[in-house]
């Protein structure tokens, strides 16, 4: 079996989380629907006060925070020196460490919960990271995870993907990755996690949705909050840029209307598993 070489899309996620104004996009614009799946997500860990929890990809620290307002010890952890600098405002009472998912700098057994909302998917060896989650778990403990629905099931992932496939280059291209969606087909999340070691491992879907003042929003949020898509997004040329920018703003105006804007659904998928 040939092993996929993922060292430009490592090299390309870590520089791009580490510059500070791409990171203070996520957190302006696109959080606002990942942090609609926090509370989900520990619940699915049955997040408990006293705790010792890791927050994997810990990214701003909104999970950390929540994780302290459950009554947790809280650890988190993070590729991007400019997510943790806001980790550390938000929640100042957890441990943050800049440190590599694929490398845990902690011993075995050292937790008694471990979450990662949307952290896992930028990884680029997935499996070697949830071997690592289920190493530091004790016996019994608790994982779970988040990562966005495909454009199969996510309304959102489909308008955006539409309108890079109709007007984009198609000799724009990012360096080749995992599957961003994998986990969120639960056959493929069973069998990663049963690979590693996890048992009693569940998937389910969570609700979440931008609600935009005007359809034009969608697409600065992808441009200015994510790292892969901005990266092909700010590639291509000035007329499709343009002409991928009109018809994704288009699709939102007239599919999503609701009230006084507009909300794009982008449903998440949820794992959770015992170590």
């Amino acid at each position: 079996m040939t092993v996929q070489d993922y060292s430009a899309f490592a090299d390309m996620e870590r520089s791009g989380w580490s510059d500070a104004a791409r990171a203070s996009g996520y957190v302006d614009l696109f959080a606002s629907a990942s942090d609609q799946a926090i509370e989900s997500l520990l619940d699915a860990a049955d997040v408990r006060p006293n705790l010792k929890s890791l927050d994997l990809c810990c990214g701003q620290g909104n999970v950390s925070a929540a994780l302290l307002g459950r009554g947790c010890q809280v650890v988190g952890i993070d590729f991007s020196p400019a997510m943790l600098a806001f980790a550390r405002q938000r929640a100042p009472k957890a441990t943050f460490m800049e440190a590599d998912a694929q490398n845990i700098p902690y011993a075995d057994a050292k937790f008694d919960v471990v979450v990662s909302n949307f952290g896992v998917c930028h990884v680029p060896d997935q499996p070697r990271a949830l071997a690592e989650a289920r190493r530091v778990l004790r016996a019994g403990g608790k994982f779970s995870m988040t990562v966005w629905c495909g454009p199969d099931t996510s309304p959102c992932f489909a308008a955006v993907y539409s309108a890079i496939r109709a007007y984009g280059d198609p000799g724009v291209s990012t360096p080749i990755g995992p599957d961003f969606h994998q986990f969120a087909k639960s056959e493929l999340a069973t069998r990663f996690l049963s690979d590693v070691g996890f048992s009693n491992i569940g998937v389910t879907t969570v609700n979440c949705a931008w609600d935009l003042d005007k359809p034009e929003d969608l697409f600065e949020i992808y441009a200015r909050g994510t790292v892969r898509a901005a990266k092909l997004l700010s590639s291509q040329p000035t007329e499709n840029l343009a002409a991928i920018r009109s018809a994704l703003t288009a699709s939102i105006r007239q599919q999503f209307a609701h009230e006084n804007g507009w909300r794009v659904p982008v449903p998440a998928a949820l794992v959770w598993a015992t170590a």
